[in-house]
């Protein structure tokens, strides 16, 4: 990865600038109904990812996005509202590599 990830903020700080691709899949909390995931960039939101399911059972979603990034850029998961099922299994992911470097 050509990034630097901050893993107290979550923020991922562009090293170079090019075209990156990053994905993220989650598992909605089975004590919540719906969530919000948005990926953001610079504070603009790239896309929003909701799911929605009765209380007591478990949901899973993900999406994807390429993105041409400047070096200093920032990119970042923001929570809407809900809760994601986060323990030692890891079931939600966040990923982004550089695809290939620009000018």
């Amino acid at each position: 990865m050509i990034t630097s990830f901050y893993k107290a903020n979550k923020l991922c700080f562009i090293t170079f600038s090019g075209v990156y691709f990053f994905t993220f899949n989650m598992m909605k909390h089975e004590d919540v109904e719906e969530v919000y995931v948005y990926l953001m960039h610079n504070g603009n939101t790239v896309f929003s990812l909701y799911s929605y399911e009765s209380k007591g059972k478990a949901d899973t979603s993900g999406n994807s996005a390429v993105l041409k990034l400047a070096k200093g850029d920032e990119v970042w998961l923001r929570m809407g509202n809900g809760a994601l099922h986060g323990d030692h299994q890891r079931f939600s992911t966040f990923a982004g590599f550089l695809l290939f470097e620009t000018k």
